[in-house]
């Protein structure tokens, strides 16, 4: 049935295995939906009340909180699906992180319209799988599936090349998604390679760290976590 890609839902049309050779990505879906129909990466904005929306082609659609059926706008710039996308802290900026290698970061005016700010393009090998907003909206923080780490200034639109020395205080970022860094090493267990754990989340405090991992298992720890015993 599946010929390429990896399967990430599966469902039946008519009775029927539903397959589809239209998906450019590699992350196959099968689902009686077109692809273009079919959810991937989503986020939300509660002082735009605006829900972005990634579907299978990269297209992020920006539709209406109270009305799913009004499209604000889509936005075209990645070339493959989004696997994480958010807001920034002060609502003024989007970042859209795309398993085409990039990241793409919005910015939005006075009337809720979008505008490409910032394109992150060549920096990453591999797809974009977390991000990280600084309190002040000023920094993003981005990790790949080559396992980089990486920093930007995002208003003055270049990276920060020492940022894992100078950005890594844990009450400078806004959320803590990114599995790479010296507070969450330890959620890594020995032997474990960084396939193992495929998402980290903490607690605004930074007290507790929850990581999911390939076991089916959500792992609680307090924060920060050294070293896994």
């Amino acid at each position: 049935m599946v010929r390429e890609g990896k399967v990430w839902t599966y469902d039946l049309y008519g009775g029927k295995p539903y397959e589809t050779n239209k998906i450019k990505s590699t992350a196959s879906t099968l689902s009686s939906l077109p692809a273009h129909q079919q959810a991937r990466g989503i986020t939300y904005s509660a002082k735009w009340q605006h829900v972005a929306v990634s579907n299978n082609y990269g297209d992020v659609a920006i539709l209406d909180y109270n009305d799913f059926s009004k499209r604000i706008t889509t936005l075209y710039k990645p070339r493959e699906w989004c696997e994480v996308m958010i807001y920034s802290p002060n609502e003024e900026f989007l970042a859209c992180g795309s398993h085409d290698d990039s990241i793409y970061i919005y910015k939005i005016n006075d009337k809720g319209e979008y505008n490409l700010h910032y394109a992150i393009t060549f920096a990453h090998s591999s797809a974009i799988t977390a991000m990280d907003w600084s309190k002040d909206s000023k920094y993003l923080r981005a990790i790949d599936q080559a396992y980089a780490k990486l920093f930007y200034d995002v208003q003055e639109c270049q990276p920060v090349t020492e940022g894992q020395s100078t950005l890594t205080a844990l009450n400078l970022w806004a959320t803590a998604t990114c599995k790479l860094g010296w507070e969450v090493h330890g959620v890594f267990p020995q032997g474990a390679d960084g396939t193992d754990v495929n998402s980290v989340d903490q607690t605004p405090d930074r007290g507790l760290i929850a990581a999911g991992d390939d076991f089916g298992s959500v792992c609680v720890y307090k924060g920060p976590i050294l070293k896994n015993t």
